[in-house]
């Protein structure tokens, strides 16, 4: 006997459409998870120099404006974003518009591995063009967000990046955007504040060019006109140990001073000099690229500890 739910009406096939967002469905955890790790490939080398330290200048602004717990979760998390998607584009397009170079100075990038082909490159890079700004535009901070998209164009797009005077001078500009941001997206941008991201800035003009330590024979292969090219090794390293040297009165004053003399203050004097010493030194004495690349991984951190000294001296 045939029973009213068991006629043939009643046994149609589910439509196709209905498979494909089922299937969808079960993919999009693996989908998702998989661009977190791509784009986590090309942003490994950067964390330092903007998630994390900006980040650290949120929390900053955050402890100043006084946010309740809640709030300050949500804002924080809203900083990690758009932090991770402020290096992701300047990411995509360096080693997009960079592979060769990558072959020869930096061989552990996703374009070189395979971990991304460059039309997935792209299609990504597009994304984060407009997941960007949009983002800024939900935090306050959407003229901080089209600047730096502005920075990043002409740093790698149009040849910035070619020669140290215009490279350093995009990446320090580049500081502006990013603290600005950072502080913005919480609570106004105070004269105090002011002085600290435009000293963040002048000092990254000085000092970044260490970065270009490691990486001069691929530089020469390429043509590029970085500060040890240009000035010579010695000369350069000479000038770099002279700049962490000179940061310690301007770290100091501008930075420490205004907070008054208590305890730990004189704890982030101490710190704050003590790398500053160790950075002149190792520039002076340690020369293998293996050893330039480890100081600059120095000079990020001295970046962070900075930025995190706002939340008690801001």
């Amino acid at each position: 006997m045939t029973t009213a739910t068991d006629t043939p009406e009643n046994r149609r096939p589910a439509p196709a459409g209905a498979h494909d967002g089922a299937g969808l469905a079960l993919r999009l955890p693996r989908l998702i998870w998989r661009e977190i790790f791509v784009s986590y490939r090309f942003n490994s080398n950067d964390l330092w120099s903007t998630v994390v330290p900006a980040s650290c200048f949120v929390t900053a602004a955050v402890r100043n404006a006084g946010l309740g717990p809640y709030d300050a979760a949500l804002t924080l998390v809203g900083a990690v974003a758009y932090f991770w998607l402020f290096i992701y584009g300047s990411s995509l397009i360096n080693q997009i518009t960079g592979v060769e170079e990558d072959r020869l100075n930096k061989p552990f990038r996703p374009l070189v591995t395979g971990d991304s082909s460059m039309r997935g490159a792209k299609r990504r890079l597009a994304g984060v063009h407009i997941l960007f700004p949009a983002l800024g535009l939900l935090l306050g901070v959407v003229e901080w967000a089209l600047l730096w998209q502005l920075l990043f164009m002409l740093h790698y797009a149009w040849g910035g990046h070619r020669h140290w005077f215009a490279k350093n001078l995009l990446i320090a500009l580049g500081v502006v955007s990013q603290l600005a941001a950072a502080w913005q997206m919480v609570t106004p941008i105070t004269t105090a504040v002011w002085h600290w991201v435009l000293t963040m800035s002048a000092m990254t003009f000085l000092i970044i060019g260490v970065q270009d330590l490691r990486d001069v024979e691929g530089d020469r292969t390429l043509n590029r006109r970085t500060m040890p090219i240009v000035l010579g090794d010695r000369l350069s390293r000479g000038y770099f140990a002279a700049s962490f040297v000179a940061l310690l009165p301007v770290t100091h004053y501008v930075m420490v001073a205004p907070a008054g003399s208590h305890w730990w203050t004189v704890a982030i004097d101490v710190v704050l000099a003590s790398l500053s010493l160790v950075l002149a030194a190792r520039v002076l004495l340690l020369r293998t690229p293996a050893q330039d690349h480890r100081t600059q991984r120095f000079v990020e951190w001295w970046y962070t500890f900075v930025l995190a000294t706002a939340v008690v001296l801001l």
